[in-house]
């Protein structure tokens, strides 16, 4: 009976970014090398399928920066100074960009405004900011 070889994921990024491996490609494959592809993008919020096109260097459709601030965040334990809430994971706050409007609570309220509203670690422009908020709302 053979035995599957488990794929080293560290050298698919090696050879796909031509050794020149960024630091959070480098730990982004050792994260799928410890689990699988699967349950990392689980735990950053992607599919598998983008986990491996990442590795790959091949991801073209999507936010690469959005990935590396996940990525940093949650995996590599990075922080930022959010204006709200004080200091939270990058992957936190990209999370929190990401969300839509809701009056569910006044913290929600406060941290869709500042997300939208000059923070540093903001990445929403006018053409990603997807709420339908005021008049153009009709």
């Amino acid at each position: 009976m053979s035995v599957a070889k488990k794929l080293d994921n560290v050298a698919k990024a090696r050879a796909a970014w031509s050794d020149n491996a960024p630091d959070w490609i480098i730990a982004l494959a050792e994260a799928c090398n410890a689990e699988t592809q699967a349950a990392i993008g689980r735990k950053l919020s992607y599919s598998a399928s983008t986990v491996s096109q990442v590795l790959s260097n091949t991801y073209q459709l999507g936010d690469m920066a959005r990935v590396e601030a996940v990525v940093r965040g949650a995996l590599m334990a990075e922080t930022v100074a959010c204006p709200v809430i004080g200091e939270i994971g990058r992957d936190v706050c990209q999370g929190w960009q990401k969300r839509p409007f809701s009056t569910a609570s006044a913290n929600a309220v406060r941290m869709h405004q500042a997300c939208r509203s000059g923070c540093l670690h903001s990445r929403i422009t006018p053409q990603t900011d997807q709420r339908k908020v005021g008049s153009d709302a009709f």
